[in-house]
């Protein structure tokens, strides 16, 4: 008896697809804009820390366009600024780390099963694409959001209704990202 193609998987090296932990992860809107605020609580608060103060103008005054000026935080502005910083850190960081290690597992075990996609939406921060896929003969629908990038929204392999290769952790089958849409070329293979 034959099975259908739809649902018979395949691993595949994900070296063979072009795809790496740091492409994956910046292209991922929710990695970057998380990125962002763990960078950005971190370096004032050390800077606070260790200085007591936070430079102004630096890279003006290093290339002698003008003076370096300094905002000078008072003994009970440093513990405020410090509960600030923690509480960026405590919602931003768990978040990055989450879609480190989503990438991270897919990147490992990954299966490849056909799909096809529902929808394509846009913002004016994000370009998304819901899917639907099979695994294990049961159908699973997924949605995968990047930060907007107009090269990827104009490919003919990215359209509804089309076929679409989708890579699936094979241990949490709804952890699955389109390849299409991650990889470097229109067809999703590596050159």
């Amino acid at each position: 008896m034959r099975t259908s193609p739809r649902n018979r998987s395949q691993p595949i090296s994900s070296s063979g697809h072009g795809l790496t932990l740091v492409g994956l992860i910046s292209l991922d809107l929710p990695a970057i804009v998380s990125a962002i605020f763990v960078i950005g609580a971190t370096v004032p608060a050390a800077l606070v820390l260790t200085l007591g103060y936070l430079p102004f103008g630096f890279f003006n005054a290093a290339f002698g366009r003008g003076n370096m000026d300094r905002l000078v935080f008072e003994g009970a502005e440093v513990p405020l600024l410090m509960v600030g910083a923690g509480t960026v850190l405590l919602l931003a960081a768990p978040t990055f780390y989450w879609r480190i290690q989503h990438f991270r597992r897919i990147l490992r075990s990954t299966t490849t099963v056909p799909g096809q996609i529902r929808s394509l939406n846009f913002t004016s921060l994000e370009f998304s694409v819901d899917y639907v896929y099979w695994f294990q003969q049961r159908a699973y629908a997924g949605r995968n959001a990047i930060r907007r990038n107009h090269r990827r929204e104009k490919r003919e392999s990215l359209r509804p209704g089309q076929d679409i290769t989708t890579l699936v952790d094979g241990l949490q089958p709804e952890s699955s990202i389109v390849l299409e849409l991650y990889s470097r070329n229109e067809s999703g293979m590596a050159q």
